[in-house]
């Protein structure tokens, strides 16, 4: 007499602001007419697709949902597939937050530290001498450092146990360009050492291991089954795939599960994957482009105006909706001066996400979070001061500090004094 009512819910609510087609299961207490996608409304708003089958309507969001909000999901006249009054059935939950990785160098030692959105709270993961460079992977830190000669170390840590191993490596070189699959235990990175023959050449060749499975160091074979040699490579984001471009230009889409090497064009520079994993920035003469990782579609990308002028663009992260957050730069009226900042480009115009105080310093690197919802932009404050770190391969000035803006409202959530930030 009353409807059918609500039995229980399922979703993971760490999943579903991480990646997007996350699905909430509701479980009612009998079997009902098809449900519309009209009837459901959600709050805030998000882009869902509906389907209905025997006792359980299926609410799937299209994108990843904003960190710490609570949604409430309303379906709206559910009725008995045996017939009987209608009702109206509800849902509220959570969604997970965001952790960020980084490194704060220090002396003697560095440290790796997990962070949150706000508030002033860090954990030290792990403190040790010289590293370079830093990623989680699963339950592990995996990070590199460096003697004089460039000549690099793999090393894991558990920052439950502080028990530190290091990985033996197949060759003697740089240890560079460390990546970890964010849904998984793959470790990738490259080992650039001389490669003897008719013309001594540097070699970039790259190399995963799957820590679930051991610590055997396979290096990625390419088009022409020898190993993978590559001047820029990352994870696409929610798998273990690979996109890398190789030193002879070529783009590729890597299947690491059946080794399988898609071409998807040729490009001179690599800058990086979506966060959204959908595209991967790179350029040629021409400029800047984004290719799609399904079937290699080229956007070519020319940025938006911001206050009346054309600016130039600089690393981007380009999403599947066409949105781009990017460093850009405006040269002055007289060629004399130039401003750099961190804009969003809606393909209409572009907004300033953010920019240095008076404009007195330089924006480093950025990254997006997996929902598109902020982005820590890793800053140098004043130019003219000189204050490297003088480390061998990643060197960065002992200023450098980390804010996290909400892309949104171009408001700065948190800072924090290091950088190479990773969001999980």
């Amino acid at each position: 007499m009353q409807g059918p009512k609500l039995s229980s819910a399922q979703l993971d609510t760490d999943a579903v602001v991480a990646s997007s087609d996350q699905t909430l299961r509701l479980f009612l207490n009998q079997a009902v007419s098809t449900v519309v996608s009209g009837a459901v409304t959600i709050e805030p708003a998000a882009a869902v697709r509906i389907t209905s089958e025997a006792d359980l309507v299926s609410v799937q969001f299209d994108e990843p949902l904003d960190y710490n909000t609570e949604y409430t999901v309303t379906v709206n006249d559910v009725a008995s597939s045996s017939g009987g009054s209608a009702s109206t059935i509800s849902y509220s939950f959570t969604t997970g937050t965001a952790e960020l990785y980084y490194l704060d160098r220090g002396t003697p030692t560095d440290e790796i530290v997990r962070t949150g959105l706000s508030g002033i709270e860090r954990s030290v993961l792990f403190a040790g001498e010289g590293i370079q460079e830093f990623v989680p992977v699963g339950d592990l830190l995996a990070f590199t450092t460096a003697a004089a000669d460039r000549t690099g170390t793999l090393q894991l840590v558990n920052p439950q146990t502080g028990i530190t191993e290091r990985v033996l490596l197949p060759e003697v070189g740089e240890v560079a360009d460390i990546d970890g699959s964010r849904s998984g235990s793959t470790l990738g990175f490259t080992i650039s050492s001389d490669d003897p023959g008719p013309i001594e050449t540097t070699s970039h060749t790259l190399y995963t291991i799957d820590l679930d499975r051991g610590r055997d160091v396979v290096a990625v074979t390419g088009l022409d089954g020898e190993p993978m040699r590559v001047s820029g490579w990352q994870f696409i984001p929610g798998t273990s795939n690979i996109v890398a471009l190789t030193t002879a230009t070529t783009l590729v889409r890597v299947d690491s599960a059946t080794g399988e090497v898609v071409p998807l064009g040729q490009y001179f520079e690599f800058d990086r994957v979506s966060a959204d994993g959908t595209h991967v920035a790179v350029s040629d003469p021409r400029g800047s482009a984004s290719v799609a990782l399904s079937d290699g579609s080229e956007t070519r990308l020319y940025p938006s105006p911001i206050d009346g002028q054309q600016p130039f663009l600089g690393h981007t992260d380009a999403r599947a909706s066409g949105d781009l957050v990017s460093k850009m730069v405006v040269v002055e009226e007289g060629g004399g001066a130039f401003r750099s900042f961190l804009a969003y480009d809606d393909g209409e115009v572009s907004r300033i996400l953010y920019t240095t105080v008076g404009d007195k310093g330089a924006i480093l690197d950025f990254r997006v979070s997996p929902n598109g919802q902020f982005v820590a932009v890793e800053v140098q404050p004043n130019v003219s001061v000189l204050d490297s770190d003088e480390y061998v391969m990643v060197s960065r000035p002992r200023s450098v500090t980390t804010y996290v803006v909400d892309i949104a409202s171009g408001a700065v959530t948190r800072s924090v004094e290091g950088f190479g930030t990773v969001w999980r």
